[in-house]
Formats: C-alpha cells, structure tokens, sequence
C-alpha cells in the first residue's frame, strides 16, 4: 500500500481541452497550468501591496497575456508548445480580439477567470475583458 503523499504524486490531475480558433484556421491544445506557472504569473501580476488586480500598464497586460498563452498552449498532434520564446513579437501582432479570447480560455483552463478567483476567496480583477464590456452586477449599481 502507498502511502498518500505517492498516490497524491502519482495523479495526472491537468485538464486538456481542444480549443478552435477559426480565424487561424488552427486548433490548439490547452493544458491548465502547473500550480508553480500560475504561482508566478500571480506575482508577475501582484502590485508592490501584494493584491492582484488592477493591471494598467499595457506591458503588464502583454506579459500577462503572454505567459498565460505560452504556458497552457500545446499542438494537439506533437504535444509540443505551441509557442516558443519570442513568439510574443509576432503574436501581439495579430487580432487583439481573436488574441484575447484565446488568452482567456487560457485562463479558465487554469482557474484564473474572475469567477473562478471569487470562489477561491481572492480579488483578481486582472480579467482580460474589456471594461466597456462587462455588465454591472446588482452589488454594484446604486439604487
């Protein structure tokens, strides 16, 4: 009998789901994270008071994107990464909105959506939704 430290080990418990992106004419793998790439891209994203959120400054917002992307992105016939570094260059280059949607199936694969975050118990507002997008909710608006 093992012990429970090697069953916990022994789990291979990351999602992969096929995800199409049309105007690519391509279908990309993605994979959730590993717990220690999503440990770093929230501290990449933290504020000097460690909250997460918030996130002005459009590098911050590329880096975001791009790690998000490069971590959880794999050809679904090689099972390589889709991306390789320096990638980011060219790939900022396209679509934003055909970018950001893969960004944030991305992020959901990996439990990184806004949603998913309250649940946790943590304020992440880093959600790469467009402002003029988002719909208030009742605790919002004034009555």
């Amino acid at each position: 009998m093992s012990s429970i430290r090697e069953a916990i080990q022994a789990v291979e418990d990351g999602s992969a789901e096929e995800y199409e992106v049309p105007e690519w004419d391509v279908v990309v793998e993605i994979r959730s994270m590993t717990a220690r790439s999503r440990a770093h891209f929230v501290a990449e994203m933290a504020s000097e008071d460690g909250t997460v959120g918030g996130v002005n400054d459009p590098d911050r917002i590329v880096g975001m994107w791009w790690h998000v992307i490069s971590q959880t992105c794999f050809d679904p016939d090689s099972g390589e990464p889709a991306f390789s570094e320096g990638d980011d260059e060219w790939l900022f280059e396209k679509n934003a909105r055909v970018v950001n949607d893969l960004a944030n199936a991305c992020m959901e694969a990996s439990g990184l959506t806004e949603e998913a975050a309250g649940e946790a118990g943590k304020d992440f507002s880093g959600s790469l939704t467009a402002v003029d997008d988002e719909i208030p909710s009742d605790a919002s608006t004034s009555g």
